[in-house]
């Protein structure tokens, strides 16, 4: 908004000094009219140069968020990718442990509740050792899950 005004106001002064010489033929009034544009020639090009220096600024500021930004993407994506190994690796020992039980016990593995939330969108499902039925007694089953801080795993048997 303020480019547009000033660019009028640069127009209406080329208008005035073009004109200037055919609306006067004395040569003080003309001389009064030129000192007169002069001044006002003076002020639009401070007001130009003040809008100059605070379109840089907010350009400069623009940059320097959109830096700021960038910098932020590439943290959350590196936290992300922490966290993905990290729950990858959960995953990973919580199936071996399961299928280690499994193995031993002659059970079957399956994934189960809870499933634990580490991060946004980031998930580690607890896995359920089921144990064989042997005539009409129960043998234990085995929940592999992780600890409350969800950093080991944890086994739980319920019978």
């Amino acid at each position: 908004m303020e480019h547009k005004e000033l660019s009028r106001q640069l127009g209406a002064l080329h208008d005035r000094v073009a004109r200037a010489p055919s609306r006067t033929q004395d040569d003080h009034e003309l001389r009064a009219e030129f000192a007169t544009l002069l001044s006002f020639a003076q002020t639009l090009r401070t007001d130009a140069e003040n809008w100059r220096t605070a379109f840089e600024d907010g350009l400069r500021e623009l940059e320097r968020q959109e830096a700021a930004a960038g910098e932020a993407r590439a943290r959350s994506a590196a936290e992300r990718e922490t966290l993905m190994r990290r729950r990858d690796a959960l995953r990973f020992a919580i199936e071996n442990t399961a299928g280690r039980i499994a193995q031993e016990n002659g059970g079957d593995c399956r994934n189960t509740l809870p499933v634990l939330r580490l991060g946004e969108g980031l998930t580690v499902c607890s896995v359920t050792v089921l144990s064989p039925r042997k005539r009409f007694r129960r043998r234990p089953d085995w929940l592999v899950t992780l600890n409350d801080s969800r950093s080991q795993v944890r086994v739980i048997r319920s019978y």
